[in-house]
């Protein structure tokens, strides 16, 4: 069961139940901008049900409500940068403007970032990049949720890869998955809704295949394609874990807490400026056109329509600007609780 509420509402919602934590107003109004603008795309695993974890860490310490985010060492074409233990959007945003600013300078830089916390939707940062006529590559470290291929112990995070490319089309050509075959935060909703998932994409904590979301949720979720999925969350996790400074491998559920508040989370970004290899209008029509070539490719029997990646978030965005975001009945609660506590009418 869900409800539609206003986009702009939920917003200013989310704004003021950080604010209500000590987070600064202009940094209380950038997560709460990316938080709704996720739910807009259709991305409630990184929405707004993710607030309550936010003021659960803030609450506990976990959090720091007022980070010094920095830079901790540089060179032309890359940084590293220190988090300090702020929210992870504050830590993103720092991360992605200097890669931006270090890639038109040196024509691609790459940019590692440490003493996180969950920053959200990975695409968030690359569709910064793509706004800029910039190609944004972003990838994130998680609690682990994915066991090797024939393993029964989860020693991976459900690691995000994201990437936006700038073109003339109507919708920004995003690429954003996780490498299991369903996000942790669907997983929860459906735990909290009391829904089964389709065979093939959870197993119990003996590796056995399961469909009861809260089962799943105490074993591990299925990599995208098996071996090729784990070996991918194994990369990220060397880039954004490892080069990130805060390894995420092999951390236990009960230890993640811990884990977050000493080390935190690892992120990593990388950003290419197209126009070193060739004038920016041209690659902006290639894109353009590659898309189009997509869409009016033959369809399989029984298809209508061709999708690019990021066309049917971008339509989902329009529709719910004007229509309200459809929200989970367990966010609804999470969300009103909330605006209780801090005295918000809602």
């Amino acid at each position: 069961m869900t409800e539609t509420i206003d986009a702009r509402k939920l917003e200013q919602l989310c704004s003021a139940i950080l604010q209500h934590q000590g987070i600064a107003p202009d940094d209380a109004d950038f997560v709460a901008q990316t938080l709704v603008d996720t739910d807009l795309r259709g991305v409630h695993s990184h929405g707004s049900m993710r607030l309550g974890r936010y003021v659960r860490e803030l609450k506990s310490g976990v959090t720091n409500p007022h980070p010094s985010i920095g830079i901790s060492a540089e060179g032309p074409a890359f940084a590293c940068v220190d988090g300090d233990g702020g929210l992870g959007q504050l830590v993103g945003r720092l991360a992605m403007q200097t890669c931006m600013a270090k890639a038109r300078s040196a024509g691609s830089a790459t940019v590692t970032a440490r003493r996180s916390r969950h920053f959200g939707a990975a695409g968030t940062y690359c569709l910064m990049a793509a706004a800029e006529d910039l190609i944004g590559l972003t990838m994130t470290v998680a609690s682990s949720r994915l066991a090797p291929t024939g393993g029964s112990k989860a020693l991976f995070g459900n690691n995000p890869i994201a990437l936006a490319v700038p073109g003339d089309q109507e919708f920004t050509l995003l690429i954003d998955f996780a490498m299991g075959k369903i996000a942790a935060g669907k997983l929860e909703l459906a735990a909290a809704a009391g829904t089964t998932l389709p065979a093939g994409m959870i197993r119990d904590k003996h590796g056995n295949p399961t469909t009861d979301p809260q089962v799943g949720l105490e074993g591990t979720i299925v990599p995208i394609g098996e071996h090729k999925g784990y070996a991918l969350t194994l990369l990220i996790e060397i880039l954004a874990g490892l080069l990130g400074g805060a390894p995420y491998f092999n951390i236990a559920r009960d230890q993640v807490a811990d884990h977050v508040r000493q080390t935190g989370i690892g992120h990593f970004f990388m950003v290419i400026d197209p126009s070193r290899f060739m004038p920016i209008d041209r690659f902006k029509a290639t894109i353009a056109a590659m898309a189009q070539g997509i869409k009016a490719s033959p369809h399989s029997q029984g298809v209508d329509e061709i999708l690019v990646p990021g066309e049917i978030e971008h339509r989902l965005r329009l529709e719910r600007l004007e229509q309200g975001i459809p929200l989970a009945a367990s966010t609804l609660e999470m969300l009103r609780d909330l605006a209780v506590e801090c005295s918000l009418d809602f």
